[in-house]
């Protein structure tokens, strides 16, 4: 018998923000397992103009009902110095998420978006209808530091107020809890273990990593932008993504391993171009580069550029596939993992990743050695800069010979399917009890 979803995102097609990508995959993945998906999402016209990619059709499935809500008195708000729809978007949710919940049979509601307000509405749907749901972690709500810090400015202390009482409210309501990372789910048992929620007896909550859709790559595939230029002498490395001070860590450690291999002459390192894209949002003109700053205080300026400008999805797969190899960057939270991991490593690509040695991407890479290279860093201390150099001396040779790699295999807990399927224990097991 077919089970239905509502799953509520902070933006959906035509857009293509980070914080939707898992519920855009479960939207392929799910009815395979007798799901059947609807989305609830703002509109195009309420979210950010620039992340709305008129070329992403193809990355969607056609038959997802997507019912998309407006603003709530949006020109008060915008007077008032908020230009973010996550709150003048709030009461049309809840109106609309109603109507759709008291009209249809949905079995459970999924929340699955960064924009954490969004999570307060199931307490409530779950009072009005009865209706079971799940929250997904993509990052910590209310972060430890956060709640023993006073914010600054009365606009601060009031969303910290309202986060803390929201949070506690949806986790104490919830059925289940999916989080990116088991330091998020670890944060939320510290804090609500005592209150003994649903969301976190055992069988109601599952750690899930963003996992890699393999038809995003084939559906880039098809453009003639992802021909690699492997007769030129460059050695092009590509990195799309955030950038900035939480990468400075990870970034510098690559740059200095660089600089030590120019000084042992490796016959290679001078071949090599680090490309970065998308690093910083609102980035203009004359603004400073973080990241390409970093590069020249280590002495590899010539070896890095950095294009701040925000890139398409479609855009940063054909770079991807046009490279001769791929990076990923991490950041200093240790819970952090990152979200393009599995589908770089999808991809062939000699990888490298600079990560936080208690991250659990950092994990991955012991348990699957052949996802690639890594560097490490922590809270105290990082690898010397003799055993990063060595290791990038083997990801460079690689990326020079424009190997390719193989990794379905050892990937196949990490792909979509895998990853619908896990939702769709933990969903089962929400509806069941």
């Amino acid at each position: 018998m077919d089970r239905r979803a509502l799953i509520v995102v902070s933006s959906y097609q035509p857009a293509m923000l980070a914080d939707m990508q898992r519920a855009r995959m479960l939207a392929w993945e799910l009815p395979k397992l007798g799901w059947r998906v609807e989305v609830i999402s703002p509109r195009a016209s309420e979210i950010r103009q620039d992340v709305i990619e008129p070329d992403s059709a193809g990355f969607f499935p056609t038959e997802t009902p997507i019912h998309g809500v407006g603003s709530f008195a949006r020109k008060l708000f915008e007077a008032g110095g908020s230009r973010s729809p996550m709150l003048r978007t709030l009461w049309p949710m809840r109106r609309l998420g109603s109507r759709l919940l008291r009209t249809s049979k949905f079995d459970l509601v999924y929340f699955s978006t960064t924009t954490f307000s969004y999570f307060s509405l199931g307490p409530v749907w779950k009072c009005q209808h009865g209706i079971p749901y799940v929250l997904d972690f993509h990052d910590p709500w209310v972060k430890a530091n956060e709640q023993t810090s006073v914010p600054r400015g009365w606009k601060n202390r009031l969303v910290m107020r309202l986060a803390t009482r929201w949070e506690r409210s949806a986790i104490l309501n919830a059925s289940g809890v999916i989080a990116v990372s088991p330091r998020y789910i670890d944060l939320l048992r510290q804090r609500y273990e005592k209150d003994q929620p649903a969301c976190l007896a055992p069988g109601r909550n599952a750690v899930i990593p963003f996992g890699a859709l393999a038809r995003d790559l084939e559906e880039a595939c098809g453009s003639e932008s992802t021909k690699a230029a492997n007769e030129t002498a460059e050695i092009t490395i590509n990195y799309v993504g955030a950038g900035g001070p939480i990468m400075a860590r990870s970034f510098s450690l690559i740059c200095r391993a660089l600089a030590n291999l120019r000084v042992k002459k490796h016959p290679l390192v001078d071949r090599i171009r680090i490309r970065l894209f998308g690093t910083t949002y609102g980035w203009k003109n004359g603004d400073p580069k973080f990241l390409e700053n970093i590069a020249l205080e280590s002495g590899v300026s010539d070896l890095v550029i950095e294009r701040p400008e925000r890139v398409s999805y479609r855009r940063s797969l054909e770079l991807l596939l046009q490279s001769n190899g791929a990076l990923v960057l991490g950041v200093d939270d240790c819970g952090y993992m990152p979200s393009k991991l599995f589908t770089y490593a999808l991809s062939g690509k000699p990888l490298l990743a600079s990560l936080h040695r208690e991250s659990p991407g950092f994990s991955k890479f012991h348990e699957i050695p052949s996802l690639g290279h890594m560097l490490w860093f922590d809270d105290n201390k990082e690898m010397s800069i003799s055993e990063a150099s060595d290791t990038m001396s083997r990801f460079i040779e690689e990326a020079a010979s424009h190997r390719s790699f193989d990794r379905c295999e050892v990937l196949r807990p990490y792909l979509a399917p895998a990853m619908a399927e896990n939702h769709d224990r933990l969903f089962r097991s929400v509806i069941e009890q």
